[in-house]
Formats: structure tokens, C-alpha cells, sequence
């Protein structure tokens, strides 16, 4: 299977790094092929600009500026994010690939005045993340960044999509034996996905 992993964070020495490169250790070793983005070494640009609103819904021209992303997002088939959440949503970073790559006719068909899933490719869907919040204060304020990763992403996909939800709360408070057990949780998890 063909997996696009997309990964969000700036540092190296990060939690987030090494949750990265579990999940691309995981996935390799269960046999996969890894199409792995890092949207901070890649230099992704974010912005939506005036022009790129104004050709939002021109399918013929709407990808232009990012069709090396389009096409690796269509031909995958699943797809994996690893971040951080901060602010209890998704790094501004993976928050504007979502803006600029699911466009219309890539992440949404629009048929007869119908919407439908565009990317029927991604087949599964995993989330690979850190809070520093606690599970319940994420859960108080009806955590987002689940609902996003869970209920968005899934209804641009497969309808029979299956979606992995991993998160360790409360990141900077764990020890780092729970923090050990976290990372073989996603390893074992990427092994078997």
C-alpha cells in the first residue's frame, strides 16, 4: 500500500520528530511504500492569496500552484498526519496545506448540486499527535483537532475509510516511560496498518 505521511513541526529534536520517524520506521517495516511530506523541510507555503481564492473554484486553473501535492495526496492510498496540536487545532502549517491542496475536484466532487468525496483513493486514515493540554480539558472544549482528524477527513474520503486516532495528552507532564509507551504504541500501530 501507498501511504502519504504528512508531518508538521519545525524542530528536530522534537517529540513530534520522533513520533515522525516511528511512523515511517512502522510503516516501512510492515512493507509499505512511504511517500513522506515534511512540510517544514519541503518549505510549503500556506498562504491562500487573494489570487489563489479567486481561482478556488476554477477547476481548470485551481491547482496549478500546487499540483506536485494534489497529485501525491490522489494517488496514495492511505495517508497518515503526524503533528502536534497547538491551541487545540493543527499547526498553522498543515492547517494551510488543507486550504491550499483540497480543493475542488480534489478533496470534493460537486455532482448535479451534490457533494461527494473526492479522494476515494485513502483507503485508511491515521493521526499521529501530541497535546499539552489534558485528554479532559481537550474534551471540554469538544477537541477539534479529533473532530478534524476524525469526521472531516473521513467524509473527503473512502466512505468505508478506516481512521486511527493516536494522541498523548497532557505531553508535558507524562514520564518518560509513558511517553516510551507511546511511541511503541504508534510503532506497533504503523506495523500493523
Amino acid at each position: 500500500m501507498k501511504v502519504h505521511v504528512i508531518y508538521a513541526h519545525p524542530l528536530a529534536n522534537s517529540l513530534a520528530s520522533a513520533l515522525h520517524q516511528t511512523v515511517i520506521e512502522g510503516l516501512t517495516e510492515a512493507g509499505h511504500e512511504v511517500d513522506d511530506l515534511d512540510l517544514y523541510a519541503d518549505n510549503f507555503d500556506p498562504v491562500l492569496t487573494a489570487e489563489d481564492r479567486e481561482e478556488y473554484h476554477d477547476i481548470s486553473i485551481n491547482r496549478r500552484k500546487v499540483a506536485s501535492y494534489v497529485d501525491r495526496l490522489t494517488t496514495c492510498d492511505a495517508l497518515v498526519l503526524c503533528h502536534p496540536v497547538w491551541n487545540f487545532g493543527w499547526p498553522a502549517i498543515l492547517k494551510g496545506y488543507f486550504d491550499r491542496v483540497f480543493l475542488p475536484d480534489v478533496s470534493f466532487k460537486l455532482t448535479d448540486g451534490q457533494l461527494g468525496p473526492g479522494l476515494r483513493n485513502i483507503k485508511k486514515l491515521a493521526t499521529v499527535t501530541t497535546y499539552g493540554s489534558k485528554r479532559y480539558r481537550a474534551m471540554f472544549l469538544g477537541d477539534p483537532p479529533r473532530k478534524n482528524a476524525t469526521r472531516f477527513l473521513r467524509v473527503v474520503c473512502d466512505p468505508k475509510v478506516k481512521v486511527q486516532y493516536h494522541a498523548l495528552y497532557d505531553m508535558n507532564n507524562v514520564t518518560p516511560a509513558q511517553t516510551a509507551a507511546y511511541i511503541g504504541k504508534v510503532r506497533r500501530a504503523m506495523q500493523t496498518f
